[in-house]
């Protein structure tokens, strides 16, 4: 069977460890392995949340280079660029957190994108998404969906992983699924 490693980065209250669990139980229903570990720090201050996520045959939970880099906030892909090579997909959520520390000065998203201008990276307003679905707290699901129209489908059954999902974070999933099928059927 594939495997497929997945590093999920954002701050604290982003959803980062919720989004890791609801990939996790959905392998598990589906019937796939998965292995799951988190590195937080001072999450409910703003720090850094990391969650590895490891599906098929694996045999330890911590990942050396990622399929996905799924980054809920966009400076956190750069934060963990030694997990990504030329073959990972980086989907990037388009939000900038200002930082919690005094005269740091942050990136924006166009600095960001230009420092990822080498890797393959999928930019998605997943925050504007989620506030369309009347969800603001969903851009993790935002990005679930389109974890799962690029590499989770062949791991996870959809109908396992909607029967997770409340109505709210199920129209947020649905939306996010049509950008990222206009998103491909585009290109």
């Amino acid at each position: 069977m594939e495997k497929l490693n997945i590093l999920i980065a954002g701050v604290g209250g982003q959803g980062v460890i919720t989004l890791g669990k609801i990939i996790a139980q959905s392998a598990l229903i589906s019937g796939v392995k998965a292995l799951v570990a988190e590195t937080h720090g001072l999450a409910q201050r703003g720090g850094a949340v990391n969650v590895h996520v490891r599906l098929g045959e694996v045999y330890s939970p911590l990942i050396r280079k990622a399929d996905l880099l799924v980054a809920l906030e966009a400076t956190e892909a750069l934060r963990n660029l030694s997990y990504a090579d030329e073959n990972t997909m980086i989907i990037l959520n388009e939000r900038v957190e200002k930082s919690v520390l005094p005269k740091i000065r942050m990136l924006s998203l166009e600095e960001i994108k230009d420092r990822l201008r080498e890797y393959k990276v999928l930019s998605v307003n997943a925050d504007k998404i989620a506030v369309q679905g009347g969800n603001p707290r969903g851009t993790n699901i935002v990005m679930l969906s389109v974890m799962m129209e690029l590499k989770l489908s062949k791991f996870i059954k959809e109908d396992v992983l909607l029967s997770l999902l409340d109505e709210r974070n199920r129209k947020v999933y649905l939306l996010g699924k049509q950008f990222i099928k206009g998103w491909l059927y585009a290109k």
